[in-house]
């Protein structure tokens, strides 16, 4: 029977350069047809793009993020909170803390505030902050916010099949899933199944060490 959401997810953090590739949308319905057909009632996966990459773009992005959010994906935009608002976007993924007021303001507290942490001073601020997530970079800032806070982290790093266990136990919400998605060699709807397993796998060990 299914039930609630994964615990964690997949974050797709499209580049420039997927943005604009011919395929992407067919590449982005097979991604979601296969994260809609698993076992849990809802999905907690994201989307992301570019806010500088829209503003070329715009059409493109409309449609990207359209489609996404059809599909039941959390949808943001990093670094202008504008072009998320306008957008229509789930939140955004700041760059810089001193926006996180206006963001704020913009999205209510229905919508998602992030921020972008290079460092461990950054993960405390955006605790400090109240904000809604974080994107770390480092196992050892994963860590750092894991024991700081109890909201969603994703690590950036980019995942493998063979990696995601090592990022779930450490504590991390979402993962990083597109480059290996985008360049699985048996196509992008194969990389998803592969990563949704891992996942499944590392959550089922976690549970029989807690127990």
């Amino acid at each position: 029977m299914k039930a609630g959401a994964p615990p964690v997810g997949l974050w797709l953090r499209l580049t420039e350069a997927d943005l604009i590739a011919p395929g992407l949308e067919a590449d982005l319905r097979k991604i979601f047809w296969v994260i809609n057909g698993s076992d849990w009632e809802r999905n907690m996966h994201a989307v992301e793009l570019d806010g500088a990459v829209m503003e070329r773009f715009p059409d493109k992005a409309a449609a990207v993020l359209a489609l996404a959010a059809r599909n039941g994906m959390a949808t943001l935009v990093r670094g202008d909170w504008r072009a998320a608002h306008t957008a229509g976007a789930d939140g955004v993924l700041l760059t810089d803390i001193t926006h996180a007021p206006a963001a704020r303001e913009a999205f209510g507290t229905e919508g998602i505030v992030g921020l972008a942490c290079g460092t461990a001073g950054e993960a405390a601020a955006a605790h400090d902050a109240h904000l809604d997530c974080v994107s770390v970079a480092s196992f050892e800032s994963l860590r750092f916010w894991v024991v700081l806070s109890d909201r969603p982290a994703l690590v950036e790093s980019p995942v493998t099949n063979d990696t995601v266990g090592f990022f779930v136990r450490a504590g991390a919400t979402f993962l990083d899933g597109w480059t290996y998605i985008s360049t699985h060699p048996k196509g992008v709807a194969q990389g998803t199944v592969n990563l949704l397993h891992a996942v499944d796998l590392a959550l089922e060990q976690q549970s029989d060490t807690r127990e």
